[in-house]
Formats: C-alpha cells, sequence, structure tokens
C-alpha cells in the first residue's frame, strides 16, 4: 500500500485523528530514540512508518494540539523555546522537532554496521 494511503492528506489543514495519535506516539518513540540507532517506526492502520513521515505530514496541520501531546513535546524540546515559537498547532510541533528527527537519522545512517564494530573490536582487544 502507497504511504499517500497510509498517512492521509490533510482536509483543509486538518489531519484526521488516527494521524493525530500517530503524532503522539511519534514523539514518543523520538524521545526514547537512542543516538546511532535505527529510526523508530510507530503503526497507522496496521503499517509501521518511520516518525520523519509522520512529522513531514503534520508539519502543515493547522488543528491544535492537545495538552498530553504538549507535554510530551515540551520534554523534548526546551519548554521556552516551544513557548516562544507560539506553538500551539501540530505544525509548530512537527516543524520544531523535524531537526533533531534528522540528526538522529543522520547519525543512524553514519553508524557503523554491527559487523565492523564487532570486527573492530575484535582488532582492538587482539
Amino acid at each position: 500500500m502507497p504511504m499517500q494511503k497510509v498517512l492521509p492528506e490533510l482536509y483543509e489543514g486538518h489531519a484526521p485523528i488516527t494521524v493525530q495519535n500517530a503524532f503522539h506516539d511519534a514523539l514518543e518513540a523520538l524521545e526514547e530514540w537512542k543516538e546511532g540507532n535505527e529510526e523508530p517506526l510507530v503503526p497507522v492502520d496496521g503499517f509501521n512508518v518511520p516518525i520523519s513521515h509522520i512529522f513531514a505530514r503534520m508539519s502543515t496541520c493547522t488543528d491544535l494540539l492537545p495538552l498530553r501531546t504538549r507535554d510530551v513535546l515540551e520534554t523534548i524540546i526546551d519548554k521556552g523555546s516551544f513557548r516562544a515559537s507560539g506553538g500551539s498547532l501540530y505544525a509548530d510541533g512537527a516543524k520544531l522537532v523535524m531537526p533533531l528527527c534528522v540528526e538522529l537519522l543522520t547519525l543512524s545512517l553514519l553508524r557503523p554496521t554491527a559487523s565492523l564494530a564487532q570486527l573492530h573490536k575484535a582488532c582492538v582487544d587482539a
């Protein structure tokens, strides 16, 4: 199934509740994402979707962030930065976390594969 079917287009700036819930889950996954690990996936309608896709889809969403989602966002992004951005929409939150997501994604792509890391460790230990 193409990604646009899993993550439907916004309708006049509004996202379906399934995508809003996926955004919340993606924030929680971002918060737990360890540097160097692969990008977390979040289930949406039976499909696992990379969190960066969810943030990108919500980057133009004009729906208000619920408090529970704002709380998670404020644990990831400095609370002062979030408030200074005037952040109250999903779009605001998405735009604030996307650079962090890109940074972690870049680090995950640069990490050595497990076999290379094991080979290096074996050489060092020898």
